[in-house]
């Protein structure tokens, strides 16, 4: 009976480490362009464009962050669970941020539609909450990613004039899995996951929605 426990409590805390691995913060802006890709009339663009812009965001805010994170991580000689700690995390959250300000910088000269961007605007502003945030308390980026979506979804259905309802089941549903693993691994209380999605979904609806005055 016990092994049998046992056997159910490693297959939960490794699909909670799934989850969490697979739903990282940095993801999200591939996330939600891989969804506007398919499901808009953005899916009408050339194979070649949609492909270029892609390996541009992902250098910038995948690749780049990450790579960075290394080095610092290096250079202070911390381990994983070092990196856990609150002090510990915000100069990577600087570096996300510089990241995204750069990849803005760069591609607001181009002709890239201004709703693909403010998906870096969304990321941009998660980034900036949660690294002041964290001067005070820890926070979870994870689940604030998961909210961003569901006030990316709400915002969107304003502008496109579309009924939201399936969508945001489906992104409650990612957001209540991602924040159940997080606690699962006890990386955050109920109360940091809760917060967390506050904010992305603040974030991400008036990220959409207002955007442009980023530029």
């Amino acid at each position: 009976m016990r092994k049998h426990k046992n056997t159910e409590i490693r297959t939960l805390v490794m699909a909670a480490k799934i989850v969490s691995t697979a739903f990282r913060p940095m993801y999200y802006p591939v996330l939600s362009w891989l969804i506007l890709f398919t499901f808009t009339r953005m899916a009408l663009l050339p194979l070649e464009y949609k492909l270029m812009q892609m390996s541009i965001l992902i250098a910038f805010t995948v690749a780049l962050p990450l790579m960075l994170t290394l080095v610092y991580r290096n250079v202070r000689r911390l381990d994983a669970l070092e990196m856990r700690k609150r002090k510990n995390r915000i100069v990577p959250y600087l570096m996300f941020i510089a990241c995204y300000l750069i990849y803005l910088y760069v591609m607001s000269r181009y002709y890239i539609p201004y709703l693909l961007l403010s998906v870096v605007v969304v990321a941009l502003c998660i980034q900036v909450a949660c690294t002041l945030l964290s001067f005070f308390w820890k926070v979870s980026v994870h689940a604030a990613g998961s909210g961003a979506i569901i006030g990316g979804i709400a915002a969107c259905s304003m502008l496109f004039a579309f009924n939201p309802l399936f969508w945001l089941g489906v992104a409650f549903l990612l957001a209540g899995m991602v924040g159940t693993s997080r606690m699962i691994l006890r990386q955050h209380s109920l109360s940091q996951i809760l917060v967390g999605i506050l904010i992305g979904i603040l974030c991400g609806f008036f990220g959409i929605l207002r955007g442009f005055l980023f530029f």
